[in-house]
């Protein structure tokens, strides 16, 4: 037996240990996160709503902050004029459900070459009636307790406080391989560091104090990032604030997908990470279930295993642990869940080299040149 068997196995001891304890620590983060949460402050806060279209105010998960009952709370969507279509239906007639959405819609002014989010954020910020800030995507649903766990999270010495994105209802398969992405995956990371203590940007919901913001710069000092949610938190890191996970997570509905579009908008958020977590970008490939069958099937020897069974138990341990999380956590989880991590695992690398090669990045009906970056 070689070094390099030996080393193969290691590899992939430590690969099943990393999908195991990360599932773990994915399960129990919620309970780690409410004893580091020690704020319990209610002030008034501003949610912060950016749009691609004025009518996206309308759409499902926009209505949902009518259910959130909180005192001074403040609702500002937000458009680009040069995307204003649809602003003569704004705001809704009465029954439309939206009665109770105390809210207004601000429209901006483009700002040529920057990133279209931080763009049309800049306005909005400056306008808000509280000095706490929500921001949040506009397919995002905030769950009425989030801003709460969320505002409980904000202790000395963090700047940022985002929720994990859950998937759900995914309406075909595409869509299950999505909600693994997003979820058993993504998610599994994510909320796997923040029982460790960690933080980053993540940008679906992220509540944080205008005067830090202000303090470190304010957006205008982010207007050429990729990736606004990182970028962010770096810029607040810059600070001494650090960014944290609270501990409820936030839902996206998904729906009925097309292969093409999940592979365009994770294609995207590969490019933000080679750019903006270039670390953690490059160790992807070496940490999937494609590694962990490589080192399987190199390192069974060194265990004193065949190597075709040790390969089958690989990808049956995959998929076992991803449901095992979905199950714990109340996740979509159906019977074709497990083809769908393995169809996502065989998808990983393809989108890594993608992603690595990439030369421009479509951010809706923006394209940004990524010479010179990265």
């Amino acid at each position: 037996m070689t070094l390099l068997t030996g080393l193969a196995a290691l590899w992939w001891a430590g690969l099943i240990l990393l999908l195991l304890g990360s599932a773990l620590l994915a399960s129990i983060q919620p309970a780690l996160a409410a004893r580091r949460a020690g704020s319990r402050t209610q002030e008034p806060f501003s949610v912060l709503v950016p749009l691609r279209r004025a009518d996206e105010a309308q759409n499902e998960a926009n209505r949902r902050l009518g259910d959130l009952d909180h005192p001074g709370l403040e609702i500002l969507f937000s458009v680009s004029r040069e995307a204003g279509c649809g602003a003569a239906s704004y705001p809704p007639s009465p029954g439309e459900g939206m009665e109770r959405l105390r809210a207004s819609l601000l429209f901006t002014t483009p700002i040529p070459g920057a990133n279209p989010k931080i763009a049309n954020l800049i306005e909005p910020v400056e306008a808000a009636a509280h000095d706490l800030l929500l921001i949040k995507d506009a397919a995002t649903i905030l769950p009425p307790s989030a801003p709460t766990a969320m505002m409980a999270s904000l202790v000395p010495g963090v700047g940022l406080v985002c929720a994990v994105p859950v998937a759900r209802a995914p309406g075909n398969f595409a869509a299950m391989l999505e909600a693994s992405l997003v979820n058993t995956y993504g998610g599994r990371l994510l909320l796997a560091l923040s029982a460790l203590g960690g933080g980053a940007g993540i940008g679906a919901a992220m509540l944080l104090r205008r005067g830090d913001l202000a303090a470190a710069g304010g957006l205008r000092a982010i207007l050429d990032a990729v990736a606004d949610d990182h970028a962010l938190a770096k810029l607040l890191r810059n600070r001494g604030l650090r960014p944290v996970f609270a501990g409820a997570t936030v839902d996206q509905d998904l729906g009925a997908r097309r292969p093409a579009e999940i592979w365009r908008r994770h294609l995207r958020w590969a490019i933000c990470r080679r750019l903006e977590e270039p670390l953690a970008f490059a160790a992807e490939p070496l940490i999937g279930l494609p590694a962990a069958c490589l080192a399987a099937l190199a390192g069974a020897a060194f265990l004193g295993l065949p190597g075709m069974p040790l390969l089958l138990l690989t990808l049956l341990i995959w998929p076992a642990a991803e449901c095992w999380l979905a199950w714990r956590k109340g996740w979509p989880l159906s019977p074709a869940m497990p083809l769908a991590v393995l169809a996502r695992e065989a998808m990983m690398p393809a989108l890594w080299l993608n992603a690595l090669l990439a030369r421009r990045l479509s951010w809706g009906t923006a394209t940004i040149a990524l010479a010179g970056r990265g």
